[in-house]
Parts: structure tokens; sequence; C-alpha cells
């Protein structure tokens, strides 16, 4: 697998903005600047699913403007930030920003700082993994399942493996495959291979992106390795999937999987107590 870039695409002509943004420590993410919005809309084409565009949501006449309600309508699952200056004369147009479905707001002059800005990016870049946890995993997921599923997707969002996935909960790799089989999860390699193909899957479902674009963006290391992917875990080309609604078949595959490794875990028995050991 490839590393995985997080980029973050800049509409806004504030200067001091970008360049606070370039201040926050180097792997957050990579700024990326675009000139227009029918090159922000090119970039989001191609770029993986925790891409994060910060952008000024005003026209020259100082309006919401138009293209930015286009752009969430086309993009419904990227992830967009306003950055502007926040008083209390335009609440209603923050509620607007948010009802189109804009994922959160910088407020210019206020908490526009580096720490700041890091804190928001990763907050909103932490939802969208979230977004697509609720959307994969079945009801009844216990909360301890949960939490390594999260640290799972966080991983693979970074083009991590199983070391990367190790680190982030803080015990050595010998760990993983037991805290996973315990919490009745596939095999950690397993796991994280799930997990990006259903964030491939969430993009194939975009009918403006070319299967080679998807596999980039996830970090496939070419369409080929992708198509294999697909055809291991569900079977079938990235057509079919896409004609039977891609994400909503992986789901479905993974819930099955999940749900079998339950069954086989209560058909073993197990003490509750000897889960982290």
């Amino acid at each position: 697998m490839r590393s995985v870039v997080r980029p973050l695409f800049l509409l806004h002509s504030s200067r001091e903005l970008g360049e606070r943004l370039r201040q926050v420590p180097a792997g957050a993410f990579r700024v990326v600047p675009v000139a227009d919005w029918p090159g922000l809309a090119r970039e989001l084409s191609q770029a993986p699913g925790t891409a994060v565009a910060v952008v000024d949501p005003h026209d020259a006449a100082g309006r919401l403007t138009e293209e930015l309600r286009a752009l969430l309508a086309r993009f419904g699952s990227v992830t967009v930030v306003a950055a502007l200056r926040v008083d209390p004369q335009r609440a209603d147009e923050l509620r607007t920003l948010l009802e189109r479905g804009v994922a959160d707001v910088i407020a210019l002059g206020r908490e526009d700082t580096p720490v700041a800005l890091a804190r928001r990016i990763q907050a909103v870049q932490a939802r969208s993994l979230d977004r697509l946890l609720r959307r994969a995993l079945p009801r009844g997921v216990p909360s301890r399942a949960r939490i390594l599923l999260s640290a799972a997707a966080e991983t693979v969002a970074a083009g991590g493996q199983v070391p990367e996935l190790a680190r982030a909960l803080g015990v050595n790799e010998r760990t993983v495959p037991r805290w996973f089989r315990r919490a009745d999860l596939p095999p950690p390699r397993r796991l994280l291979a799930w997990l990006r193909l259903l964030m491939a899957a969430e993009l194939l479902d975009d009918e403006d992106r070319s299967v080679p674009s998807v596999a980039r963006a996830c970090g496939y290391a070419s369409e080929v390795s992708l198509k294999a992917a697909l055809k291991q875990f569900m079977g079938a080309p990235p057509s079919e999937l896409r004609r039977a609604g891609a994400f909503d078949t992986a789901a479905r595959a993974f819930a099955r999987e999940l749900f079998e490794l339950r069954e086989a875990a209560r058909a073993r028995g197990r003490p509750e107590k000897t889960w982290l050991n």
C-alpha cells in the first residue's frame, strides 16, 4: 500500500490564514492552494475521503456564494470548512452554512492560530471517519470494539499498517492480534484491508470518480490492486458494485463477517475479564 497524504485544499484570499495553516506541524496535512471553485472541484474529484477544503464562503459582493452550495451538493461526503469573520449579525449566515453541509467554521481573528487550526482540522477529519464507521457498523457493536475500529480507521486513512496501529494503541505488535480477537474483530491486517475497502467503496459511489483515482486516493498500489481486493472480499468488479451501491454492499459484507466472528466467540465462550490481558 502507498502512504496517503491528507490534502487540505485552500480557496481563500487571506494570506495570513494560508501562512498559519502552513505553520501547523508537518504530517497533519498538506496545504494545497487552489485558484477558484472549478479548480477545487477538480481536486476533490481525485482526493481521498479524508481531504478537507477550507474556503471563503462569500462572493465578491459579500454574499454566500452559490458555487459553495453547488460544491456541497455535488460532493456530499467532502469535508468543507468555512473561514470567515464571525460576529452576532452573522448568526443566520452561519446557520445557513451548516444547513447546507459545511462541516465547521473557522472564526478569523479569533481562533486561527496554528494550534487552534490544527485542532479544528483534526477534529473535522476525525468526524469524517466517524461518519464512515457509523454507516458501516451494524447495531450492537460494543464500545471497546468501536475504540479499536476508530484507531484502525485513523491508521488506514493515514496509509498505515499494523506497526502504525500498534503505536496508535500504545502497545507492541504482538498485543494487537490478541486485542482484536478478544473484541470479536477480524485479524488486524484483514480489518485494515476491510476499512480501506470501505473507504474505497464510499468513493466508488461517486460516479464522477474513475476507478484509478479511487485506488490512488485510498492508498492502493494500483487500480489492479483495488480490483483484486474487491474481488477477494466481495466477489465483484467495480462496475457491478457501483450498480448495486458499492458502500452498502461492502458494509453488508463487513457486518456479516463481524456477526460470524461474534457468534463463533459466543460458541467458544471466554471470561470477560481477560479481554485486554
